[in-house]
Formats: structure tokens, C-alpha cells, sequence
């Protein structure tokens, strides 16, 4: 029996290597001009979920766009909160389309702003529209999960409740045909954190300022997202690799079964 589960294990642990390798195309985008409220929760939550080395920290101003927006990456979380909100909007409007067509393609994407400037932005994907202006409308200091189980506020990286409080939790709200709000403001019943399926793809638009402007400190709950939109949708048919390396595993099963028998 020791020579089965060893087969067994060893099959698990690679077949679990080579699906951990695609996080070589997980990317994390926001502009040069620094981090939103000079804040890294974002790259926290990265690493918890990706783990530190295993995604890509690049830059509206300087990234590759063509690589970007290729089958060599599966996963964007693009962020553009506070003064990097028209670094945001001026990627989108060069971007439009190519960032359309990943998704579509299959891509996830997570779009996140929270803007200190600006007078919102149009994100595309048939006319969403994220509402903002400097008198401060659109903020929203307490929110609410349209559905309290949904998997963004039970796990996997702690169940985070789906009530929420801030000053303020968000910046934006959102518009447009074909979104599912997940978290609406308490004083606008307008949302602040929508999804999309998106052809072959899904995306997540977010209005939500850093988590040290939020209560309860919700990590866990950017973790969640993260950990949601990236996994979102996954065909759960093995790619060929995999499905090779799980052969091996098979073998090496059934050749231990067969000296058992012998034995």
C-alpha cells in the first residue's frame, strides 16, 4: 500500500506544479505615478493570493501591450484609484479594444478605481461607466453584498461578512447593460462592485478605495475577489500537460497495484 499512495502523490504534486506554472501570467497593472493613497495592500493581496515572484507588477506608461493582451497572460488586475484615475482612463481609451478582445478571448479581468480626480470614465465592454466628480456624490461609506454567500465574502481567504463601513468604502458607482452587482451603496442603492461574463471571458469592475479606508480591515475581502476573478469560469478539463503528468501518476499506480499482487 506504500508503493500506492506514494504513485498517487507524486502524480498529485506534479499535476499540482504544472497547474501552479500559469502564474507566470498573472499581472498586476496600475500607472508610475505611484500607489493609490501610497498604500501596497494591493501587492499583499497579491502575494497571498499568487505569492510574492509569481505575478508581474507592470505600468500603463511602459508596458508591452501586445505581450500583455496575449495568450501569455490569463489574468489583469488593473488599478487606477485615487490620482492615478486618468492614467486609467487614458490606457482604457488607447486600449479599448485589444482589452475587449483578451477578455472575450477568455481573459479575467479585475478593474478597480477609486478616483481623487477626473470626472469618471468609460470602461468599455458595451457601456459601463464608472460615475465620479469632485464634490463627492459618489462615495459611499456603507455598503451591502447582494448575496451574503457569494464566494468573494466566504473564502477562501476568510469569510469577511457582507456588510461593510468606511471613510469612505468607496469613490464610484457604475452603470450599463449586461453587469450583476455584488456590493451596492447604502446611500445611492447604486453599485460599487459589479461582474461580467464577457464572451469566452469575465470581468469585475470595482469602485473601492484601499483597504485601510474600509471596515471591517478587509484584506480578506481583495484577497477573495482575486482569488474569484482569477479562478472564474476555468475549464475544468486538463490541459494536455497535465492530463500527461496525471497519466504518469496512473502508471506508476498501477505498476505498484501489480507488485502487490505479486506479492
Amino acid at each position: 500500500m506504500r508503493g500506492i499512495w506514494a504513485a498517487v502523490a507524486v502524480g498529485a504534486l506534479m499535476i499540482g506544479a504544472a497547474a501552479f506554472a500559469d502564474a507566470s501570467s498573472i499581472t498586476y497593472l496600475r500607472s508610475n505615478v505611484g500607489q493609490p493613497w501610497y498604500q501596497s495592500s494591493n501587492e499583499q493581496a497579491m502575494n497571498a493570493v499568487f505569492s510574492a515572484g509569481n505575478w508581474a507588477d507592470l505600468r500603463y506608461e511602459t508596458v508591452n501591450t501586445d505581450i500583455l493582451f496575449s495568450t501569455l497572460t490569463s489574468f489583469i488586475f488593473m488599478e487606477g484609484g485615487d490620482f492615478t484615475a486618468d492614467e486609467l482612463e487614458n490606457f482604457l481609451a488607447a486600449n479599448g479594444a485589444a482589452v475587449e478582445n483578451w477578455v472575450s478571448s477568455g481573459g479575467r479581468l479585475f478593474i478597480n478605481s477609486a478616483p481623487n480626480e477626473g470626472d469618471g470614465m468609460d470602461l468599455g465592454f458595451g457601456g459601463i461607466h464608472l460615475n465620479f466628480n469632485l464634490d463627492n456624490t459618489y462615495v459611499s461609506r456603507n455598503v451591502t453584498g447582494s448575496d451574503p454567500l457569494h464566494p468573494i465574502f466566504t473564502g477562501p481567504y476568510g469569510n469577511t461578512g457582507y456588510q461593510f463601513t468606511g471613510n469612505f468604502f468607496s469613490h464610484a458607482t457604475f452603470y450599463g447593460a449586461g453587469v450583476t452587482g455584488l456590493i451596492t451603496s447604502d446611500e445611492r442603492s447604486e453599485m460599487v462592485l459589479a461582474e461580467m461574463n464577457y464572451g469566452a471571458g469575465y470581468v469585475m469592475f470595482g469602485g473601492m478605495t484601499t483597504v485601510n479606508y474600509q471596515s471591517p480591515y478587509s484584506l480578506e475581502l481583495r484577497e477573495n475577489i482575486l482569488s474569484y476573478v482569477y479562478s472564474h469560469d476555468l475549464n475544468p478539463v486538463p490541459e494536455p500537460a497535465a492530463m500527461l503528468i496525471f497519466g504518469v501518476g496512473i502508471i506508476g499506480l498501477a505498476a505498484a497495484c501489480r507488485r502487490k499482487g505479486r506479492q
